[in-house]
C-alpha cells in the first residue's frame, strides 16, 4: 500500500506541477544513491529507488516518485527545480488529496473490489475514518481504511480474493 501510495503521489504530483519538466533536457539517467539538489543548489535529497520510468527522491521526510526527464545533471548528481521544502509540500499535499479522495469514496453501498479488480470482494456497509464494514457473503468485515484504495474502477482493497479469504479464514 506504501508503494502504492507513493507512486499515486508521483503520478499526482507530476499532473500537478508541470514545471518539473524540462523539455528540452534530454532524460538523465539516475542512480540509486545518487544526490539531488534543488534550483539554488540545496540539498532536496538522494535517489532512492529507480524503475520504470519512475525515480523516487528520499527527502528525509517524504518520498516522491517522479519521471526522469524532470532531472537534469549536475557536477554532484542531479538537480530539480524544486525546493525540499516545497517538494515535501507538494507530496504531503498529494497524499491528503488521495486520502480525502479515499475517504469520499468509502460510502455505504459501494462495491469493494480485490487488488487486481477480478473479484469483488463485497460492499460497504458503513464507515468512519478509522475503520470499514464491508458485507461479504452476508457477514460483516471490518477492516482498516488504510487498506482500501481508489483506483479507475472505484474503491479495492490492498489483497487479492485469495489473500482476503485466508485472512478471514484465519480469524474465525
Amino acid at each position: 500500500m506504501k508503494n502504492f501510495l507513493t507512486l499515486l503521489t508521483g503520478a499526482a504530483l507530476l499532473a500537478a506541477t508541470p514545471a518539473l519538466a524540462q523539455d528540452t533536457a534530454p532524460t538523465v539517467e539516475a542512480k540509486v544513491g545518487m544526490k539531488v539538489v534543488g534550483p539554488n543548489g540545496a540539498d532536496v535529497g538522494t535517489v532512492d529507488f529507480v524503475d520504470a520510468g519512475v525515480v523516487v527522491v528520499d527527502t528525509g521526510k517524504n518520498k516522491a516518485a517522479l519521471a526522469p526527464d524532470a532531472f537534469a545533471k549536475e557536477d554532484n548528481g542531479l538537480s530539480i527545480m524544486m525546493t525540499k521544502v516545497d517538494l515535501d509540500a507538494a507530496v504531503e499535499k498529494a497524499a491528503a488529496d488521495a486520502k480525502a479522495k479515499l475517504l469520499a469514496s468509502l460510502t455505504p453501498g459501494t462495491e469493494v473490489k480485490s487488488v487486481t479488480g477480478a473479484a469483488v470482494i463485497g460492499t460497504i456497509k458503513e464507515s468512519d475514518a478509522k475503520f470499514v464494514t464491508v458485507e461479504h457473503n452476508g457477514q460483516p468485515v471490518q477492516l482498516p481504511v488504510a487498506a482500501f484504495m481508489t483506483n479507475a474502477d472505484g474503491v479495492a482493497i490492498s489483497m487479492t480474493e485469495e489473500q482476503f479469504e485466508a485472512a478471514l479464514a484465519g480469524t474465525q
